[in-house]
């Protein structure tokens, strides 16, 4: 796994509970991450966008009295000051199959079950630097593509336009970029 230095990443983090915001921030500060503010629900985080250009949002999905997935779909939609295509990484303690396929349909880049380890929020944040995913527009849905494997579709070609997000990059670490 290539290490990269994230301390030019912005970062916020919309979650309820005290003690798993605490938690987020110790390994965003261990995982060096230059920048990450917290917000306690969807709706804080729609009013914090405003005046915060984040890179990457960690969002909880079970919040009052906006959720994670809803948040995505506001984001995804445009409705929130968020760039459309920000990546976004859903964290939460349910998951369902119907739950992580509502998130992955509402346009999260990844999902993260409870209980996290710096190990793992690393390797989403890796997985969206490493494998960064088009974004697609279809009738009903925009975000990254949901596909993870490149398949042959026999299908009719639906998917109108493809985005790769060029936000903020990380730099390997020791490579003097970002330094």
């Amino acid at each position: 796994m290539a290490e990269y230095d994230l301390s030019q990443i912005k970062v916020l983090v919309a979650e309820d509970y005290a003690p798993m915001r605490k938690l987020l921030g110790q390994i965003l500060f261990e995982l060096n991450v230059g920048d990450f503010q917290m917000v306690a629900s969807g709706k804080e985080a729609i009013d914090f966008l405003a005046d915060y250009q984040a890179d990457l949002l960690l969002v909880d999905n079970i919040m009052d009295p906006i959720g994670g997935t809803d948040l995505t779909r506001m984001v995804r939609a445009g409705k929130t000051p968020a760039d459309r295509h920000i990546p976004i990484i859903m964290v939460s303690g349910e998951t369902s199959k119907d739950l992580i396929i509502g998130a992955r349909d509402a346009g999260v880049n990844e999902f993260l079950a409870k209980p996290i380890s710096t190990r793992m929020v690393y390797q989403r944040f890796m997985n969206i630097i490493d494998n960064p995913r088009a974004f697609i527009e279809t009738d009903d849905f925009y975000g990254p593509d949901r596909r993870r494997r490149q398949m042959r579709f026999p299908g009719l070609e639906r998917r109108r336009a493809a985005y790769t997000y060029q936000g903020a990059t990380a730099s390997p670490a020791g490579s003097g970029e970002g330094d």
